[in-house]
């Protein structure tokens, strides 16, 4: 299986008007990233940001929770031990293939559509393979065309069930890991989907269900 990694970028991305911009790093994507990729087995989650401010509120975001003698939430360091800080994109891709001894399947990722882009299923089949991954998200309104460009693959959009379609980075981030980690029923990843006729292990619970007894629907 490969070794995953996960990127998240805040340089170059674009903003609203389609501006190149750099954006601000996030308390709530420092954690909640690092706690995704803790549980769906990323070996480290690299914020690629070169400003030495935000490097240092990065720094300290960290050295807070890595103290031993904070009284709660210990399992919050190990989030945070994934981590590893970045200044840019190319960096990130030298350390790795450092690390790995080989360079890594860049997957990049985007709210829009693009021509020649893959499925889930194509990016979890890569996974099987012994080369690393790395998958790229980008901050703002996402990573410039330039990132694109220089990927192996780019990852189709995570689509809901109507037009809006803007995630906020961190939920990107869970949509993804879970859908290229976790077990696909009928199409969908475990859990109930809006449609009842997609219901996972519905075997196994109609042995419970009223309806296998005659006495209607679940």
């Amino acid at each position: 299986m490969s070794a995953l990694y996960v990127a998240l970028a805040h340089h170059p991305v674009l903003n609203k008007a389609s501006q190149t911009v750099t954006t601000s790093i996030s308390n709530l994507d420092i954690h909640d990233i690092a706690r995704a990729a803790l549980t769906y087995g990323v070996k480290a989650y690299y914020i690629i940001h070169s400003d030495p401010a935000q490097k240092s509120l990065l720094a300290s975001i960290r050295n807070f929770w890595q103290n031993d003698d904070l009284p709660y939430n210990p399992d919050r360091s190990l989030a945070l031990s994934r981590i590893r800080q970045s200044d840019t994109i190319e960096t990130t891709l030298t350390e790795i293939t450092k690390q790995e001894a080989m360079r890594p399947r860049v997957i990049t990722t985007t709210a829009r559509n693009m021509q020649n882009q893959i499925s889930y299923g194509y990016l979890k089949t890569l996974t099987q393979l012994e080369k690393p991954i790395l998958i790229i998200f980008g901050t703002g309104y996402g990573l410039c065309d330039e990132v694109h460009q220089l990927a192996d693959h780019i990852l189709q959009p995570v689509q809901g069930c109507g037009e809006y379609n803007h995630l906020s980075v961190r939920s990107a981030v869970s949509v993804v890991l879970d859908r290229i980690s976790s077990e696909y029923i009928y199409g969908r990843n475990h859990g109930y989907s809006a449609h009842s006729w997609q219901r996972p292990n519905q075997n196994r619970l109609s042995r419970l269900s009223r309806r296998r007894h005659g006495e209607g629907p679940l």
